[in-house]
């Protein structure tokens, strides 16, 4: 298998299969589009989620606990405990474990968010530090959480999308490929959009969502804008049309990712949210009093076609693929 996260079809074929689900209590269960569970106990609900990260040149090493808050940010849920696992490569100097610790004790500290334990190893099989978080919301049993895609999602609703796509993966190609993009930009532009990793957080926006009736929320991550909107069609059993010239992109975005010979629709993308509501614009208005930015993209539609319209041609997704 190619680095990245695993196909649709071997996701489904060797991991999804594999898991059986006999508690009832399990309300919200593994599956394409869904990247938290839900458990219903006596008087209230645990929504969990975990995210790995390859912590690598120092670029917001945070990121993982980032990833895991924002998905269940997209149930409507805040988290209250987290348990992180770090495995070190051999030789890395404790400085660094406590420059990783102190981003991300800051991080819950801000969110109030207990760190109630983990892991932490060394191991030959590293060359850079894994990180793992797994975060815990709690809720009563009578409040909402969006893992209902089906019974929610319309044809006519709108698809509303928040920031800007690829700003997680634009921030690691300026650190990973800084020595290449300083043969065509200028360090001040490179520095320009390393910047991108401070804004991977959808905590606000989801939060003003949920008090506006949204009816579905997915966190823009790992499968960039492309394979969002895949997941967010199979989560829901339906279909998306969506304008290709309605998602927002970064300028530095798109002079890094075309140097690079990259499709920017379809690398990572946390710091945006993709949200169904039946009032679109009415929704985009109260996240503009919040100073985010959003914008109308498309559609849920009869069927299950997922369609990119681009002026007069139309495309239909696939599953997201590793790269």
């Amino acid at each position: 298998m190619k680095t990245g996260k695993i196909s649709e079809p071997i996701l489904k074929r060797s991991v999804l299969k594999k898991i059986s689900y006999k508690d009832k209590s399990v309300l919200g269960r593994a599956a394409v589009g869904y990247d938290a569970a839900v458990v219903a106990l006596d008087d209230y609900k645990l929504v969990t989620s975990t995210e790995t990260v390859v912590a690598k040149r120092d670029l917001h090493m945070n990121r993982a606990f980032i990833k895991a808050v924002n998905n269940l940010a997209a149930m409507g849920v805040c988290p209250k405990y987290a348990q992180i696992s770090v495995v070190l490569p051999e030789g890395m100097r404790e400085i660094k474990l406590k420059m990783l610790m102190d981003e991300m004790c800051e991080f819950a500290r801000v969110r109030q968010i207990s760190i109630t334990g983990g892991n932490t190893s060394v191991s030959a099989g590293v060359i850079n530090p894994v990180v793992t978080v797994s975060v815990t919301g709690v809720v009563s049993k009578d409040e909402p959480c969006n893992y209902k895609y089906k019974e929610e999602i319309k044809p006519g609703y709108d698809i509303v999308m928040t920031n800007a796509a690829a700003l997680e993966a634009t921030a690691i190609l300026a650190y990973e490929e800084e020595e290449e993009l300083k043969t065509r930009f200028t360090s001040l532009y490179i520095d320009r959009a390393k910047e991108f990793a401070k804004e991977l957080s959808i905590e606000k926006e989801a939060s003003i969502a949920v008090k506006n009736g949204v009816k579905a929320m997915h966190d823009m991550s790992d499968t960039g804008v492309f394979g969002a909107l895949w997941e967010l069609g199979e989560a829901g059993n339906c279909g998306v049309e969506v304008n290709l010239k309605k998602i927002n992109m970064r300028q530095e975005t798109i002079e890094l990712t075309n140097h690079l010979g990259i499709n920017p629709y379809i690398i990572p993308s946390a710091g945006s949210l993709l949200m169904v509501t039946s009032d679109g614009l009415g929704l985009i208005h109260e996240l503009e009093k919040e100073d985010i930015c959003a914008c109308v993209i498309g559609k849920i539609t009869e069927g299950h076609d997922r369609v990119i319209i681009n002026e007069d041609e139309r495309r239909y997704l696939e599953p997201p693929k590793n790269k």
